[in-house]
């Protein structure tokens, strides 16, 4: 399949300002690049076409910060809970109709958008992380490899963990960066990573790389806090409209 100039555009714009929100938060790429795709391009393709970007831009984020590295041991559950369940999400991912996927994708970005204002703070005991750590990685891949969202999930568990800064930033490049590697391999031995998709998501690299590049100047001269309203206000009205289409009430 060869891909056309407007599509060749979305995808550039897409992985452009889903990198610029993670070079400004730390996390965003595909929660904001997959629902912009989906605007002309089969969600079942937008999905593993997250791989290239994510990859290049986790690995970025990991050694940025690896002077802030955790020992694996504190996130090793959730690592085990989040393999497992991206190739689930991806088997039932190449199963079900595309609509649902959208639906499923649209009510996890509205969760995430009304958690975020909340301004609610999450804190696991350290007891309990273990099993809390293998059920989020679990319930996170599930969601990841059906609709290549895995940020919203992840930052909840992350943030339970009252990280410092940097170290959450780590973290979350780490657990990103085995998210989205599995996510490929997920795909590709389930035969649904169309050539055309790979390749698209090499090319990817280079505007999510722009991106990045000039998310991380933004976080020095504007407001963190006004950006963050922006960014879920328009992540809202993108997950109502997925939702009211995978109800069949839209187009």
């Amino acid at each position: 399949m060869s891909i056309e100039p407007e599509i060749a555009a979305l995808i550039a714009l897409a992985f452009f300002l889903g990198s610029l929100v993670k070079g400004v938060a730390g996390i965003g790429l595909p929660l904001v690049a997959i629902p912009i795709l989906t605007f002309g391009i089969d969600v079942r393709d937008a999905t593993p076409m997250i791989v290239g970007p994510a990859i290049a831009t986790n690995i970025y984020q990991i050694l940025e910060t690896r002077a802030s590295r955790l020992p694996m041991g504190e996130i090793a559950p959730i690592v085990v809970g989040l393999v497992v369940g991206t190739f689930a999400g991806a088997l039932i991912a190449v199963s079900i109709d595309p609509k649902a996927m959208v639906g499923v994708m649209g009510a996890v970005i509205l969760g995430f958008v009304i958690f975020s204002f909340s301004g609610y703070k999450p804190n696991i005991p350290a007891r309990g992380r273990g099993v809390m750590g293998l059920a989020a990685g679990g319930g996170t891949g599930v969601i990841g490899g059906m609709t290549g969202v895995f940020g919203p999930v992840l930052a909840i568990y992350t943030l339970s963990l009252n990280l410092a800064k940097d170290s959450f930033v780590w973290a979350m490049g780490v657990l990103l960066l085995i998210a989205s590697t599995g996510l490929g391999l997920s795909y590709a031995s389930l035969g649904a990573l169309p050539g055309w998709v790979a390749i698209a998501s090499i090319a990817a690299i280079l505007p999510g790389f722009a991106g990045v590049w000039t998310g991380a100047r933004l976080r020095r001269v504007i407001s963190p806090d006004l950006f963050r309203k922006v960014i879920l206000s328009i992540l809202a009205v993108i997950a109502l409209k997925h939702i009211v289409t995978a109800l069949g009430l839209a187009g």
